[in-house]
């Protein structure tokens, strides 16, 4: 299995992670766990193959800690962008309905989305090379993402 696909499973199933710890932490209900995974599903083979693109170049020379944390902080950067992006569309709904609170929302959503791209980055890039010798392994992570979304939209 490719280094790079194997990569962005493992680092959609660690943010997977990040996000029971967060529903668990937070008192979120657990329909919020599917709507993450559907989240984590539409990002990581988009903007996360870009951050992890733009990581391995960065990093081309690195050892792998050093590779991680750079690509930790990338993801951190990027999740914070796309956090604050979708909480301020969705400010922008509820402002319009006469609710307040909308900078808290943002704020809250950028912190939240840019912790859980920053562990799965990093785990992504610590992990791959070994995860690639494991392709049954992987299948199986990108299994349970994908089962965690479905049972958010048909159920």
């Amino acid at each position: 299995m490719p280094v790079f696909a194997a990569g962005l499973v493992v680092a959609a199933a660690a943010m997977l992670g990040v996000q029971v710890l967060y529903m668990v932490l937070s008192g979120a209900p657990p329909a919020w766990l599917a709507f993450a995974a559907l989240l984590i599903l539409l990002s990581v083979p988009t903007a996360g193959a870009a951050v992890a693109w733009l990581g391995s170049r960065v990093t081309k020379d690195a050892t792998d800690g050093r590779a991680a944390l750079v690509f930790a902080a990338l993801g951190l950067v990027a999740g914070a962008l796309w956090g604050s992006l979708l909480a301020g569309g969705l400010a922008n709904q509820l402002s319009g309905a006469g609710a307040s609170g909308g900078g808290a929302l943002i704020a809250g959503a950028a912190v939240v989305v840019g912790i859980t791209a920053a562990v799965g980055a990093g785990l992504g890039r610590l992990t791959a090379r070994e995860a690639s010798d494991r392709p049954l392994l992987v299948v199986v992570l990108g299994v349970v993402v994908v089962l965690v979304a479905l049972l958010g939209l048909l159920g």
